[in-house]
């Protein structure tokens, strides 16, 4: 996590606007006048989901917390920096050589993981071998275009596969066990394929690049029936969602996350249409995990297999959760606007429950039309840990009612609202068929005091390495600009053609890429003022853009130009999701005029969107063929 990303992390947008602008709660949002321009009705709306802001009156402005207060009180990006930093905690280090080393380091393996994917992917569906894998995913049910976007693949039944390939291209064999692709053999100390005869599944961050992989046996006789890729540099599992890099735009979109066990679970949902499914790593979900998807939505669906493992497992992620999640502290609105703030629960926990013997995949492939039903019957924590635990326990006998009680009286001490406590309580009087007046009385005697933590355990999770190193899309378009400015004027030239505006700011989403853009695009003496971040993440653009394989001249305006339709492509999506959630929330209050109003707004969205659309249309006509062959004559499979 870089520094930026850890600031945005540690301050919340809504707490810290709310220092500067009157904000009250309005559905899923908040919402005031906007301090950028004089207005009587609020259009200012801030999104405590995305950590995000937007005025959709006069100014039509928007950002995260360091736009804002960049815009605010006329600070440049580095002065911004400074003030959230501090604010946050967070110490503004220089990078030193040994961290230089590292993210280099990160980088080629990262390099590598996608190398081996392609590899991987390329068995599948080119080779004779792979045939066994088609076969098997034939009989899931899945189909060709989930093998294209989820990039599956296939290991060849042999001991030095993936090592051959991975060395022919100048990764070495110590790169190779370092990435857990390769196991050594103690012995002999030589070295072997870790997946052999699998099916391959490549495991990716949240901005989709592939850290590991987890592959599925082919052979009945086979064991483990799904092994991953041990613990890396790139890959934690217990930091790690299956599926988060293509479910995120969903999950906020529905705000609502279902989290299942398995990797053929989130294919299968995925395929479907239900793109706000997510997986664990096969162990029980931890904090980190919880916390990813906290930042997309607050209301999460637990859909683990239906057996007894399934509903362990389920209780441990309740627990998990409730540690997690549901003592953070939030903004409470008042009637003079966002005042104060206090800690109480704040997600909202549910648990399908599945037909006994099925898992999600065998409901998505079998009968897909249940699916939304499983999901939206999903119970509430208390009355699914009610029945998990009386499933348990014999409640035909005193000792079984009363581990009962004990287990569920501390999620009932923690329901405040005295109605939703008193229907809880009858639920379980009724369970353990106990007069009510006992059970209340007993959840009024103070619950017993907590073991004190370990010194140090009530830390939070470990900051791991900064993911600077990233090179996406935004980061290819400024490396690119870095290396030849002259692409630019020549991308924004057919760009300008297209109908379409040049490349700007608006263009980058990240916070330091758009920083950076707005420099470079300045002479280069104002690029030489950069503060330590910004000339660290220069300097790495500029190493990275060196790289091979790197385009001709002639062909690098129009990859430009691709990137950067595709970027507005996605921008414009996202885009539509804040107008429609406001546009809703108006609807819901009966506020004809504010839901014609956002209407507007997202009819003019989608006007762009059209036409970036065509413009990307128009670049995949038949005379764009003979450009693509010769820039994919450049790229190594």
């Amino acid at each position: 996590m870089g520094v930026v990303d850890e600031v945005k992390e540690r301050i919340d947008v809504v707490e810290f606007i709310s220092s500067y602008v009157p904000l009250k709660k309005a559905g899923r949002t908040y919402k005031g006048l906007c301090p950028f321009h004089a207005e009587k009705t609020p259009s200012f709306v801030v999104f405590p989901h995305t950590q995000t802001w937007h005025c959709f009156g006069a100014c039509g402005t928007g950002g995260d917390v360091f736009s804002f207060l960049m815009q605010r009180e006329g600070l440049s990006f580095s002065e911004a920096l400074e003030q959230l930093a501090r604010r946050a905690g967070v110490a503004l280090t220089p990078p030193t050589a040994e961290s230089e080393a590292t993210n280099k380091r990160r980088e080629k393996l990262l390099e590598m993981h996608a190398t081996a994917a392609r590899y991987f992917h390329h068995l599948l569906c080119q080779s004779a071998e792979g045939a066994v894998a088609k076969a098997y995913l034939a009989e899931r049910s899945i189909d060709s275009q989930t093998v294209e976007r989820f990039q599956l693949g296939y290991a060849l039944d042999a001991w030095d596969g993936l090592k051959s390939h991975l060395l022919d291209r100048g990764y070495s064999e110590a790169e190779q066990l370092e990435g857990g692709l390769l196991v050594s053999k103690e012995e002999s100390g030589r070295s072997y394929d870790r997946f052999r005869h699998r099916l391959i599944v490549p495991i990716r961050d949240r901005q989709g690049r592939v850290i590991a992989f987890g592959a599925r046996v082919l052979k009945a006789d086979d064991v483990p029936k799904y092994l991953n890729s041990p613990q890396t540099p790139l890959f934690d599992k217990g930091r790690t969602l299956f599926g988060l890099d293509m479910a995120k735009q969903a999950i906020r979109e529905a705000d609502q996350a279902v989290i299942v066990e398995g990797y053929m679970d989130v294919l299968s949902a995925h395929q479907q249409g239900h793109s706000n499914v997510v997986a664990g790593m096969g162990t029980a979900l931890t904090e980190e995990q919880l916390r990813q998807v906290k930042r997309l939505t607050k209301h999460f669906v637990l859909a683990l297999d239906a057996d007894t493992a399934g509903s362990e497992a389920a209780l441990r992620g309740i627990s998990t959760a409730r540690q997690a999640l549901d003592r953070s502290v939030e903004p409470v609105p008042t009637s003079q606007g966002l005042v104060l703030t206090e800690g109480r629960p704040d997600v909202d926990i549910r648990i399908a429950t599945l037909p006994a013997g099925c898992d999600p995949d065998d409901i998505l492939r079998e009968t897909p039309e249940e699916w939304p039903g499983i999901v939206d019957q999903a119970l509430p924590v208390v009355s699914f840990h009610m029945q998990a635990v009386a499933a348990q326990h014999d409640l035909e006998t005193a000792r079984g009612k009363s581990e009962l009680v004990r287990a569920v009286s501390p999620l009932l001490r923690e329901i405040s609202d005295p109605v939703e406590r008193a229907y809880y309580v009858d639920q379980l009087a009724r369970l353990v068929k106990v007069d009510e007046r006992v059970l209340l009385a007993d959840l009024e005697r103070p619950p017993a005091a907590p073991r004190r933590p370990a010194p140090g355990g009530a830390a939070g999770p470990v900051i791991t390495q900064e993911e600077r190193d990233a090179f996406g899309p935004e980061e290819y378009l400024l490396a690119s600009i870095l290396r030849d400015p002259g692409a630019l004027v020549a991308a924004g030239e057919e760009l300008t053609r297209l109908d379409c505006p040049g490349v700007s700011a608006a263009d980058f989403r990240d916070t330091l890429n758009r920083q950076l853009f707005l420099m470079v695009s300045k002479p280069e003496g104002a690029v030489a003022q950069a503060d330590p971040v910004l000339q660290s993440h220069l300097d790495f653009l500029r190493e990275r853009g060196e790289r091979p394989p790197v385009l001709s001249p002639h062909l690098l305006p129009a990859e430009l130009v691709s990137r950067v339709l595709r970027l507005r492509d996605q921008i414009l999506h996202e885009k539509l999701t804040d107008p429609r959630l406001v546009q809703r929330e108006a609807d819901e209050t009966g506020d004809r005029q504010e839901s014609v109003r956002y209407q507007s707004l997202v009819d003019s969205t989608r006007r762009r969107l059209g036409i970036v659309q065509q413009a990307i249309h128009k670049r995949s006509t038949t005379g764009r063929r003979r450009e693509q062959e010769e820039r994919e004559g450049l790229v190594r499979v």
